[in-house]
């Protein structure tokens, strides 16, 4: 298998935003989905995929990401946990690129102090349930 960054890279053509109507619309659409993408986050917390086997990672937002009406073009690269989003067509293009992978040795229950769900498991001390939720909200965010 090729060796390479696993993430998800969203595609799509940027649509001007006029003013501030537009941005309290796209801040109004984010905040509606506040407990989808909490609950996006808390699901890649608990999977605490390493590298490249983050399946039900990628499968979650694979599944948002078609709900939300984009094409999904999985497995590139090489690599089976990655893949493409897109919507739309023309230029320019936007890309987001979200991360969602664990790190080895860094498994936490959600508390602010050290408490391993599995000893020495993997677990997301880095952040990465986050970038790639954050990137998912974005996506749709910008889409709409």
């Amino acid at each position: 298998m090729r060796r390479g960054l696993a993430a998800v890279v969203l595609v799509f053509p940027l649509v001007s935003l006029s003013a501030a109507d537009d941005r309290d619309t796209v801040l109004q659409n984010i905040e509606s989905r506040r407990a989808t993408y909490a609950d996006v986050a808390k699901q890649i917390w608990a999977f605490a995929e390493v590298g490249y086997q983050e399946q039900k990672s990628s499968a979650l937002l694979q599944q948002q990401l078609r709900g939300s009406g984009f094409t999904v073009r999985a497995g590139v690269a090489d690599i089976p946990t990655a893949f493409v989003a897109s919507f739309g067509s023309g230029k320019p293009v936007v890309a987001i690129i979200g991360e969602f992978d664990a790190l080895p040795g860094l498994s936490q229950e959600p508390v602010a102090r050290r408490s391993p769900v599995t000893p020495e498991g993997p677990g997301h001390g880095c952040g990465h349930n986050l970038l790639g939720t954050g990137a998912l909200a974005s996506a749709i965010a910008v889409k709409e």
